[in-house]
């Protein structure tokens, strides 16, 4: 028996030594696994965060924003985060709010949020694009002041690119996304363009992380200093809008370029939309490639000056303004009787005989000799600017599929050929510049963190002289008197002096001519009647030129599509270019200006106006300016003497404002203006 009991005792100090050898070994291979884990582990504690880096700003030739990198916020709501008794007891509370900061009525708010939440939608879009200030008192309203948690209120931050010119020169600006690259954003992204950086992050609370160290630094983007000149860009879009809305046109675009430089100062492009607005949503400037009409008659006339084919005093019959040529009859749209004319009165007068007559006479036998001017000026070439999107230029030539008997009578006065309007008023800048052509030039330096990297000031030279300077003074004298005897006449004024060329394209006549055949073997009217005939009477009106006329400071380009009211050049293109030259005379030259006569001096009460004049006279009409990038301290005194109250954060320009650009403003409205820090 005690033998018995001496074995039990064993066996049950054998199976606890085997039971804490047991736990010894568990003991260690957790040991082990939890070493060899570490690694794994890890990641739940350290993180690879990425630091986001800002994209350059483009500024404009006063260096002030253009374009710029901002911070904005979308508001989700998460309704099954809030409780049924917070949202009951707050909703009303909620909807009032709402109704004042988001400008839509409490009761859409209402009937929204109740179906949203009964749905249980997690994840509703409050807003977007949202400023601090509207995110600073969307956090303080009934609900959302309980937080996420509690609240529902889910905030995203990211950064927005936003543009301080709108419509006056959005497209110019373009832009460097999902859409693809346009204007000075996508030609100067490898510039623009930030690089994002990494950083180690340990997680020392619940949501909060502490920087360890960078893996990878980021790198901001460097700045663009372009040449758009944000005073002359408003003066030349708002000529252009009115003329647009007057003549009903399709769309309109304005090109100043700086005689010397190449600079462009200005460019806008205005497209009519579906809802009878103009908005800049095109770079037809740079990218509509048509016809370009009598402004093709410069370089027709220039090519036989160069040749010494004819002389200024030489005479030419011009057929009594009709001149038939291989069954097709050649008309002169300003005829008024004359039987004869001189080069210098055939280009004034824009006849279209006179200038096919001068070519054929000459050319008939030496096609190729007319030719290779236009080629030798690289006419048939793009110019090869920065910003995307440039068309292909098209000159015909001997031989090919395309060319005919007509097509070098048709060329002479600006058919059967193809160029931009950047491309015409490149051309027409080299006569300004006695014979040199330019590249045109959009930007001027390139900067980092305020360090200079790169800099634009030498003109890029596309051809040293594509005349004489005999043959260039003659053609110079004729383009002057386009506008002292001519085509624009109407417009001449001794005390602003410019020269150029008025042109009026027509458009789709090969549809006009068959649309006639039609009509005159369907008499059925309700099948073709005239109103459907007359759809077929489209036209380009432009005009090009440079000023003053005597030693030319910048050369511009309008062209207007097919507009519905009016369509010669001397009606719709000239009283734009008119209005910015004479803008510019008075910004810049006002030593021109000798005489006091009324009308001047009323013209210059309209026009000499400094910024602020500009944004108080808007005021005044009680619509609400762009202010973006406009230094507070100079407009938040128009402002308030306006009887405005304002309430605004920093010291620099204007980043954002509460009241949006055109809205209508009410005594003692309050605005808040964000300023650079």
């Amino acid at each position: 028996m005690m033998k018995q009991k001496r074995y039990i005792s064993l066996y049950k100090s054998y199976l606890i030594g085997f039971l804490f050898m047991f736990l010894a070994a568990r003991i260690i291979f957790n040991l082990f696994q939890i070493q060899n884990s570490s690694e794994k582990n890890r990641k739940f504690v350290i993180r690879t965060n990425l630091i986001k880096a800002k994209r350059g700003n483009i500024y404009a030739s006063d260096n002030s924003l253009i374009a710029m990198s901002v911070i904005k916020y979308d508001v989700h709501i998460d309704f099954k985060s809030i409780s049924e008794k917070l949202f009951r007891e707050n909703i009303f509370f909620l909807c009032d709010s709402l109704e004042c900061l988001l400008k839509k009525p409490k009761s859409f708010f209402y009937k929204k949020f109740k179906s949203e939440k009964k749905k249980g939608n997690r994840y509703f879009l409050l807003g977007k694009n949202l400023d601090y200030t509207s995110l600073k008192k969307l956090r303080e309203f009934p609900i959302f002041n309980q937080g996420q948690i509690r609240g529902g209120f889910i905030v995203e931050k990211k950064i927005c690119r936003i543009s301080t010119l709108k419509n006056v020169g959005e497209r110019t600006l373009g832009y460097d996304d999902h859409r693809g690259k346009a204007g000075l954003e996508g030609a100067f992204s490898k510039y623009l363009k930030e690089k994002d950086g990494k950083r180690l992050e340990q997680r020392i609370s619940y949501k909060v992380w502490k920087p360890l160290k960078n893996e990878v630094d980021p790198e901001d983007g460097k700045d663009v200093y372009s040449t758009i000149d944000i005073s002359l860009q408003d003066i030349a879009y708002h000529a252009l809008l009115k003329e647009l809305s007057i003549s009903r046109a399709e769309h309109g675009c304005v090109v100043l370029m700086d005689v010397k430089s190449g600079e462009i100062p200005v460019m806008v492009n205005l497209e009519r939309t579906k809802k009878n607005t103009y908005e800049d949503l095109r770079n037809f400037a740079v990218w509509e490639g048509n016809e370009p009409g009598s402004t093709f008659k410069t370089m027709s006339i220039l090519a036989a000056l160069e040749d010494k084919k004819i002389d200024v005093n030489m005479i030419v019959n011009t057929e009594g303004g009709v001149f038939k040529l291989k069954g097709r009859e050649i008309r002169d749209t300003h005829y008024k009787g004359e039987k004869k004319m001189t080069p210098k009165q055939i280009l004034e007068r824009s006849s279209n005989i006179g200038v096919v007559k001068i070519i054929l006479d000459h050319y008939k036998n030496d096609i190729k000799g007319f030719i290779k001017h236009l080629y030798k000026w690289k006419l048939n070439q793009k110019i090869g600017i920065d910003i995307p999107g440039e068309s292909d230029p098209f000159i015909p030539k001997p031989g090919e599929k395309n060319w005919s008997d007509l097509t070098l009578p048709w060329m002479t006065f600006g058919y059967n050929i193809k160029l931009t309007p950047l491309q015409i008023l490149t051309f027409y800048n080299a006569i300004a510049n006695g014979g040199k052509m330019i590249k045109p030039l959009f930007i001027r330096e390139i900067k980092f963190h305020g360090k200079s990297i790169k800099k634009y000031t030498k003109p890029i030279i596309i051809n040293p002289s594509i005349a004489s300077k005999t043959s260039l003074k003659k053609i110079q004298n004729m383009l002057e008197g386009v506008v002292k005897n001519g085509t624009a006449k109407k417009y001449y004024h001794p005390e602003y002096p410019y020269a150029g060329k008025t042109g009026t394209t027509q458009l789709d006549y090969w549809k006009r001519k068959f649309l006639t055949t039609f009509y005159k073997k369907n008499k059925n009217k309700t099948i073709f009647n005239k109103k459907n005939k007359r759809t077929a009477y489209y036209y380009n009106s432009s005009f090009v030129g440079y000023f003053p006329a005597h030693a030319p400071k910048y050369s511009c380009i309008v062209v207007i599509s097919k507009p519905k009211k009016r369509y010669y050049g001397i009606e719709v293109a000239v009283p734009i270019f008119d209005k910015i030259a004479r803008y510019i005379y008075t910004r810049t030259e006002k030593k021109m200006f000798s005489k006091t006569n009324k009308a001047n001096i009323d013209f210059l009460k309209k026009i000499k106006e400094s910024k602020k004049y500009f944004y108080s006279t808007i005021i005044e009409k009680g619509i609400m300016p762009n202010l973006l990038s406009v230094p507070g301290k100079e407009i938040i005194p128009i402002l308030e003497n306006k009887g405005l109250n304002i309430k605004y954060n920093g010291i620099g320009k204007v980043l954002h404002q509460s009241v949006k650009p055109g809205e209508k403003l009410k005594k003692n409205q309050t605005i808040v203006l964000e300023l650079e820090e």
